[in-house]
């Protein structure tokens, strides 16, 4: 069995495609394209392709695909992943569950990382008045500085650039101080979704801020005729409380799966 490196080809976009089809609940945007994206792809060949796979700088396995004809071989394509050093872990989600079955069997320790929502698709009802604004080109030094203070995010790489591009960035002030951001980003790859996610500063929390803007966005996103989802780390207590009171159920969870005893 062969890993060969390639770029995102059509090949590559063709098997995510049959991939995507095949999930339960929508893929997380930011695992999407900050984790999976920026990963190497890797075909998997035997004497023909059977799929792709992604494994990160750190050895990481951050997807994986095998078309229908060879499911039957997961066990075996991680088995030879980890034999072969190219991955020393996982991070999958219970959405594809064969693939992290098989990474389970082999697995050392595991551990919860990230809780993925889908919400009800029901507009809900909001009592507030927040003025939500779009970012601006003018603003993006002043959005890439609050990322930095608030979650130690250093946006080197044209995220903000990316968002405010595309009209998906919104915030809220006060005088010169941003008090929340708010992504609403439209998925490319899954064209009926909008994957929301908030940032209330450390100053503003503990006011009902990150439950009225995902409110507002929930609704925003369901007059586009799309279906919001959005996720939070098994940490973030107080997101987890503001997604649930929004309307959102938690549809499947991304685990971190050891290989090593020693990781």
């Amino acid at each position: 069995m062969n890993f060969i490196k390639t770029d995102i080809t059509e090949t590559i976009n063709d098997f995510r495609s049959q991939l995507y089809k095949s999930l339960k609940a929508p893929i997380d945007a930011m695992w999407e394209q900050l984790y999976i994206g920026t990963s190497q792809h890797y075909l998997i060949e035997d004497k023909e392709t059977l799929g792709y796979c992604c494994i990160n700088d750190e050895g990481c396995l951050t997807q994986i695909f095998l078309t229908k004809n060879y499911l039957s071989l997961m066990d075996k394509v991680i088995k030879e992943l980890i034999s072969n050093e190219l991955i020393k872990t996982s991070s999958l989600s219970t959405n594809e569950p064969i693939a992290f079955n098989a990474c389970m069997f082999h697995s050392k320790s595991v551990k919860t990382n990230t809780f993925c929502f889908q919400h009800l698709n029901k507009e809900v009802a909001v009592n507030t008045d927040l003025n939500i604004e779009l970012v601006t080109t003018d603003d993006i030094p002043l959005v890439k500085s609050f990322f930095k203070e608030q979650v130690g995010m250093d946006d080197t790489f044209g995220y903000t650039e990316n968002l405010v591009s595309r009209n998906e960035i919104f915030m809220l002030k006060e005088a010169e101080t941003i008090v929340a951001t708010s992504e609403c980003r439209m998925s490319d790859s899954q064209p009926e979704i909008a994957d929301l996610g908030i940032i209330v500063n450390r100053n503003f929390q503990g006011r009902g801020l990150a439950t009225q803007i995902m409110k507002m966005q929930v609704n925003r996103v369901l007059k586009t005729g799309r279906k919001p989802i959005c996720s939070t780390t098994l940490d973030n207590i107080a997101s987890r409380k503001a997604i649930e009171k929004s309307g959102f159920y938690c549809s499947n969870i991304i685990f971190d799966i050891n290989f090593k005893d020693d990781i």
